[in-house]
């Protein structure tokens, strides 16, 4: 997971200087509200690359692990948004790319592995004040994932399942509700 994390704070670092020789309008630094109610942490940065463009790069991590419950996950998305006005104001459309990996599971269930794909989003951006702007976006995507799973109720006198499957999954993909700050 340490390893992981570092190729994502690399990726926005790389992103971001590229973005500062394309541009030199608006950068934005986002923090999900909605995301943080779930003890995850979702963060990301935003480019303004033309009048009605920009590049969106953003990394979710959940590190919670308990005796009955795991939700550990790092992933990654890199996209980008066609706002109809201007960037941070108004409604837009959203493409993105992500990938990571996670090892979510209860008491008698356990999946471990990873997933990339696309999806699309929709979203709208109200300016609350000079600097900080609100964002709202939903979003559907298609993920291949890649995992393992452990039944745990399997009694002694049996071996422990472990199934490995593959499968492509369509379904609500991002719910954000994220404050910007605009540089």
């Amino acid at each position: 997971m340490k390893i992981s994390l570092k190729i994502v704070l690399c990726a926005l670092l790389i992103c971001g200087a590229g973005a500062s020789r394309a541009s030199a309008q608006f950068y934005a630094v986002r923090i999900d509200a909605l995301s943080l109610a779930t003890g995850t942490l979702h963060a990301g940065m935003d480019f303004t690359v033309g009048p009605k463009l920009s590049l969106a790069a953003e990394g979710y991590w959940n590190p919670i692990r308990t005796g009955g419950l795991r939700t550990q996950f790092l992933i990654a998305q890199a996209g980008v948004r066609l706002w109809r006005f201007e960037p941070h104001t108004g409604p837009f459309l959203g493409a993105y790319a992500a990938g990571g990996t996670f090892d979510v599971g209860n008491r008698r269930h356990h999946y471990k592995g990873f997933l990339i794909g696309a999806g699309l989003s929709y979203g709208y951006g109200w300016m609350l004040s000079e600097r900080w702007s609100l964002t709202a976006e939903a979003g559907l995507g298609l993920y291949y994932l890649r995992d393992r799973e452990r039944d745990y109720r399997t009694p002694w006198s049996e071996d422990e399942t472990i199934r490995r499957s593959r499968r492509l999954v369509v379904g609500p993909s991002k719910a954000e509700v994220g404050f910007s700050y605009l540089f």
